[in-house]
């Protein structure tokens, strides 16, 4: 299982490196790379008399829509020679800012909880990477570099939003974790059982313990304290998870092979509050997992559902987006006939990327799908 793991995140992301053992590099007086300043409150009722701006961009510069910036702003990627440029776009205004210029290939931008901190990773060569940390007007706050690894796994700390934990692994997926905090600039290395590891409080991780020696199709969900270093069990059998800041969400079999529970836990308390069935698809060694995504904050949980269970393989169908109501437990279908693609929803969740450069906007409020890029 972790070979069919390490082989999906190969494919999803370009080869970047990182360094054993690393050290932080010290940022002072860092240089504003951008006058940006956070606007006033987003108005829903933009959503009903407002067009959106389409981004136009030469095609072979246009990289991916990356990130939202602010819930009216996201950020996109162009690649211009050997490096990268991360411009801000306003979908009401189609105002355009370089927010950060990289010398070499940027690789992806992912926001902290509060949108105020952007982490930027960039891989200079093939056995190279870099993470840098930007604070909303592109202020360089903290930057690592990472040597010997193909690869990078990062997690934002959904909790205080100032930390990450990331696991770099080299040519023969050995791997070294390690915790990095904004304010400190300090890297430290940690002693985890697995790499692709979410926060479920702000001291204490989790993780899959997949068995190393034969695929399953579950494995038991535990739990990490990052002060002592003790581990236990959470929850016997699960087949995914992922936390937010108030929530944790898994996906377990219910000993059907075409049927999941998808469950809802508050964080930290973890106290279940709702939980729903849907229909599960099956791979060789574990099942396909539609993209999901939750609204933080909104009690909101969006996610791709197959009409029906089964083989993978063998399915012909497109899929349905659904909308659950975690507090009341309430759902209903947003979307009909889609594509099972990447979501990434905006700060107050009234907007949502999509696709697999992030190059569509879906309204969930009035069932609208918009072309966000316009390549020339």
């Amino acid at each position: 299982m972790k070979k069919v793991i390490y082989i999906i995140i190969v494919v999803l992301c370009l080869l970047s490196g990182c360094q054993s053992p690393p050290t932080p590099k010290e940022v002072s007086n860092a240089p504003v790379l951008s006058n940006h300043a956070k606007p006033k409150p987003f108005n829903p009722l933009i959503l009903q008399n407002e067009s959106f701006e389409k981004l136009s961009i030469p095609a072979e510069q246009f990289s991916t829509v990356a990130e939202w910036f602010n819930d009216e702003t996201i950020l996109y990627i162009i690649n211009e020679g050997t490096g990268s440029k991360v411009l801000s776009f306003n979908l009401l205004t189609s105002e355009t800012e370089v927010f950060f210029d990289s010398p070499e290939h940027i690789i992806s931008v992912t926001a902290n909880k509060d949108f105020n901190l952007f982490l930027v990773r960039s891989a200079p060569s093939y056995t190279d990477g870099n993470l840098r940390v930007l604070s909303e007007k592109g202020e360089l706050m903290a930057e690592w570099n990472f040597k010997d690894s193909i690869d990078l796994f990062t997690s934002w700390d959904p909790f205080s939003g100032e930390k990450l934990l990331v696991s770099s692994f080299k040519e023969d997926w050995s791997y070294d974790s390690f915790l990095l905090d904004i304010q400190t600039k300090n890297m430290i290395k940690q002693n985890v059982d697995d790499p692709f590891v979410q926060w479920l409080s702000a001291e204490k991780l989790g993780y899959i313990n997949w068995s190393r020696d034969m695929p399953l199709l579950e494995a038991p969900l535990l739990m990490q304290d990052l002060t002592t270093n003790e581990t236990g069990e959470l929850m016997e059998q699960v087949v995914t998870f992922h936390t937010y800041s108030d929530l944790l969400i898994t996906v377990g079999d219910m000993n059907d092979e075409h049927m999941g529970e998808y469950s809802f836990y508050r964080l930290p308390e973890l106290e279940k509050v709702h939980s729903y069935e849907a229909p599960l698809l099956t791979m060789y060694s574990n099942y396909f997992i539609p993209y999901f995504a939750y609204a933080d904050g909104t009690d909101r949980f969006y996610s791709f559902e197959p009409v029906r269970g089964g083989s993978v393989d063998a399915y012909q169908d497109e899929f349905k987006l659904v909308l659950v109501d975690v507090k009341d437990g309430t759902k209903k279908v947003l979307f009909e006939n889609v594509e099972n693609k990447p979501l990434k929803f905006s700060p107050n969740g009234l907007l949502c990327l999509y696709g697999y450069q992030l190059e569509q906007i879906l309204i969930p409020v009035n069932g609208e799908t918009l072309d966000l890029v316009e390549l020339l």
